[in-house]
């Protein structure tokens, strides 16, 4: 029998080796005809429906020899009720749905995140579009008779990872990687302070 502690990291390098086996699994799949494609709060897209599209996002910048860049915000202060949680990322999404075109994606990616694919976007155009976002979450609230409950202005962070995809990739595993990449930007802006934007490399 094996001492304790070689069963032990035994154990864990078997966990971690069926994990990478179900996650590439997982990343190839295709996603279900009759799976929901919208977060029912905030109307957005959600995390299948934009892990379907970046993939064919990163094909056709392929065939064109362009870049595609991926965001992921995250509110720098989440509230702490679900009621007051939802009506933030409702506001934060209507804030910032107007600012990006049309085959712009902008994705629920979890509790206080979201996620942004720009097709065609390198890292300075992108980092321009990252600015304005930031802004527009963090704007005053408008006045009058427009203004809506809970227009409350919102700190954001934001990691970003751009990637002009190769031949021969396997585009789904490439699609898993670069938000993986953009989540691990977020993360050194936590270290780093609120309302920071962070590049991937």
């Amino acid at each position: 029998m094996w001492p304790p502690v070689i069963a032990w990291i035994a154990t864990a390098m078997f966990a971690l080796a069926v994990g990478a086996l179900l996650g590439a699994r997982w990343a190839r799949r295709q996603i279900p005809a009759d799976l929901p494609l919208r977060e029912a709060r905030t109307g957005l897209p959600n995390r299948a429906a934009a892990l379907d599209h970046l993939p064919r996002a990163l094909s056709l910048a392929e065939r064109r020899g362009l870049s595609v860049t991926v965001l992921v915000i995250a509110l720098d202060e989440v509230p702490a009720s679900r009621t007051a949680l939802d009506e933030a990322e409702r506001n934060v999404a209507r804030r910032l749905a107007p600012r990006l075109r049309t085959h712009e994606v902008l994705a629920h990616w979890g509790p206080g995140q979201f996620l942004v694919v720009l097709p065609d976007a390198d890292v300075p155009s992108a980092l321009v579009l990252a600015g304005d976002l930031r802004q527009l979450a963090a704007a005053p609230a408008t006045d009058g008779p427009t203004a809506r409950a809970g227009d409350a202005p919102r700190s954001v962070s934001i990691g970003m990872h751009s990637r002009a995809p190769r031949g021969g990739q396997d585009l789904r595993e490439l699609a898993a990687e670069m938000v993986i990449a953009a989540q691990r930007a977020l993360e050194v802006t936590g270290a780093n302070g609120p309302g920071r934007i962070e590049i991937e490399p």
